[in-house]
């Protein structure tokens, strides 16, 4: 039997943001569809009738533009994130990466009404495994929407305290975190790889890790 290990983490990772974001893909498809098909019957009512009004055709023109936009967009994200995978040991924006994965959480939190602010410098850089932190993040934040009632809000803030970086989410609303198995065994493989230490203090979980790792 294969021993579990950080890439197989990150393999079970990237399955979960795939099936997300597939969800998404075919939900602008869905209004996709939908609207094309309202765009046959305007040219239908147009043969009978001798014409549609250019602002209803227009609506449409402008839904269906905005829904390949944001499959665009979907598909960029993660593109992004698959090739984090590229290189073993890589550099990157602190910033850029939270952004990021906060983004590829967007649906799951957007099924419990959860909102998410981010506070990070915009100079902040790291070094380290980039795929497995980004991953350790992203199940971080899964786990915090599960222990998190309908409409809550989540901050996150970043803080770089050389040699280390200090991730703090914090939920509003809520007195004392209790988060259940976290870290679980994939978690803590990851955390294991890119060194990250974690820590919970009433409504907050800490993340800390060091900037560069080895």
């Amino acid at each position: 039997m294969e021993q579990p290990n950080a890439d197989r983490a990150c393999v079970k990772v990237f399955a979960k943001i795939s099936a997300s974001i597939s969800h998404e893909i075919k939900n602008t498809l869905s209004i996709i569809n939908e609207n094309a098909g309202l765009l046959e019957d305007f040219a239908q009512m147009s043969e009978e009738n001798g014409g549609v009004a250019v602002e209803r055709v227009l609506t449409v023109t402008k839904t269906i533009a905005k829904q390949v936009d944001r499959s665009n967009t979907i598909m960029k994200d993660l593109n992004r994130f698959a090739h984090t995978a590229d290189t073993l040991l890589a550099h990157g924006n602190l910033e850029e990466i939270l952004t990021l994965v906060v983004t590829l959480t967007n649906r799951q939190a957007a099924m419990k009404n959860i909102t998410t602010t981010l506070t990070c410098p915009p100079d902040t850089t790291l070094s380290t495994y980039l795929f497995s932190l980004e991953s350790l993040i992203y199940l971080t934040l899964l786990t915090l929407f599960q222990n998190s009632i309908e409409g809550s809000i989540i901050a996150i803030e970043a803080k770089e305290k050389a040699p280390n970086i200090v991730i703090c989410f914090t939920i509003e609303k809520k007195d004392e975190l209790s988060l259940g198995n976290y870290p679980d065994d994939d978690q803590k493989l990851l955390a294991e790889q890119v060194k990250v230490s974690c820590r919970c203090e009433k409504n907050r979980l800490f993340l800390t890790f060091p900037a560069i790792v080895y």
